[in-house]
């Protein structure tokens, strides 16, 4: 970029004053130019900063009604499931396939007519009380299935918006990597010493370096994550697969003999089968410490302690916890038996489950996609909790565990030891 020394001698005077000025309009020039690209990008970075916010706020209204949704979701279950135990009451009082000896016993047998008259109408009323809680199960059963449909809806739009959310991220890191580039170059520019430039040059060449490296990790723990998500997916359909497998046995088992009231011919009900949900499986292995593995296929993708900002715009932080990733809805479990602390929402941490094992120790469970456990709750080790999800702020599906001393987010341990991880 610049010319070599000329030699200093007093009839080259007025040639080394005009070289000199001809080498700091040039330095000026090139100042100019790369403190517009500096601008640039600093407007190409804000921009970006803005859609990640309102990815961000998007994201987190749909998380609250995906919320919403399970919370009726869970309802419309408990209603069905009391009618589904009144009718099983009701079908005890009056067997079905006696019902029509029932009304002409109930008439020969009266002492008056008004009393063989009423005696059939109430036969013929309970009859019709039932008819009409099948139908309301009829009407839940299908408001249950559209509810399901659309919390599945939600969730892949969440987790759409989640990886949307995580490519805005890197491309802000890679923007911000740039500008330290440039502000390097920027300062190599305006030296006028060759021992300043040679200097601002080689912090240039390790920003560039810096920038290749963790570009390079960047990817490297993508790939990573990437591959542990394959791995948990197919895990998940094998021990789905085997759930439905369990499922069918039930189902082509042979009927109970008992009638029930749900037996009575009627146009107007529809026969229903019963969902036998297969027993959870408890995580393992126990380490010695006493506590159990929170996944039942580990995959750590940022361990306890000092990290880099995995948003990218800010310094380093204190990580709290293990990233475990997988697919989305994988089973957690309960890592020790304890008390079910509190269940909530964070915009930060997401769907969270906090349990209380008695012991001094509370263990944390964060990001989740649907909530297994309530707040009061006894659970065991190896219990469900919830699924797997990505979230609060979150970037791609994982769960954020965590162990601590105190059930009001402090007093953070390293869960990896107590894991044996």
């Amino acid at each position: 970029m610049f010319s070599p020394v000329l030699s200093i001698q007093a009839d080259e005077y007025d040639d080394k004053i005009q070289a000199q000025t001809e080498k700091i309009s040039t330095l000026e020039n090139e100042q100019t130019a790369a403190e517009n690209a500096l601008s640039a990008l600093e407007t190409q970075i804000s921009k970006t900063e803005a859609e990640v916010d309102e990815l961000f706020a998007k994201k987190t209204q749909e998380e609250e009604r995906l919320n919403e949704l399970n919370s009726e979701i869970a309802d419309l279950k408990v209603a069905i499931e009391k009618r589904n135990q009144q009718l099983k009451e009701q079908a005890r009082d009056v067997q079905v396939n006696q019902l029509n000896n029932s009304v002409v016993e109930a008439i020969l047998t009266a002492d008056s007519l008004n009393e063989a008259v009423g005696r059939a109408m109430a036969v013929t009323t309970l009859v019709n009380a039932n008819n009409e809680i099948i139908e309301k199960q009829q009407v839940d059963q299908a408001k249950l299935e559209e509810l399901s449909l659309e919390a599945q809806e939600k969730l892949a739009t969440i987790e759409q918006q989640s990886q949307l959310l995580q490519e805005k991220q890197e491309s802000l890191v890679e923007a911000r990597l740039d500008q330290e580039v440039a502000i390097n170059e920027l300062q190599s520019m305006i030296t006028t010493e060759k021992k300043q430039k040679a200097t601002f040059e080689a912090q240039k060449e390790e920003a560039i370096r810096k920038r290749e490296a963790q570009l390079k990790a960047i990817a490297a723990q993508k790939a990573k994550d990437e591959a542990a998500r394959i791995a948990a997916a197919e895990q998940l359909a094998a021990q789905q697969e085997a759930a439905k497998t369990a499922t069918k046995k039930v189902e082509t088992q042979p009927a109970v003999s008992n009638t029930s009231v749900a037996d009575v011919p009627n146009n107007n009900t529809t026969p229903t089968t019963e969902t036998v949900t297969p027993p959870v499986q408890e995580s393992s292995p126990v380490t010695s410490s006493g506590w159990g593995l929170p996944v039942s296929s580990v995959s750590v993708s940022s361990p306890y302690g000092w990290r880099a900002n995995p948003w990218g715009n800010g310094p380093s932080e204190f990580h709290e916890g293990i990233d475990l990733v997988g697919a989305s809805g994988t089973s957690i479990y309960a890592s020790k038996a304890g008390t079910v602390a509190t269940t909530g929402y964070d915009a930060s941490a997401g769907n969270y489950v906090i349990i209380n094992h008695g012991d001094g120790y509370y263990s944390y469970y964060l990001h989740l996609s649907s909530f297994a456990v309530s707040t009061g709750q006894s659970v065991g080790q190896g219990s469900l909790v919830g699924g797997m999800g990505t979230t609060g702020g979150s970037t791609g599906v994982h769960l954020h565990f965590g162990i601590a001393t105190s059930g009001n987010w402090s007093g953070f341990v390293d869960p990896a030891p107590l894991l044996g991880i």
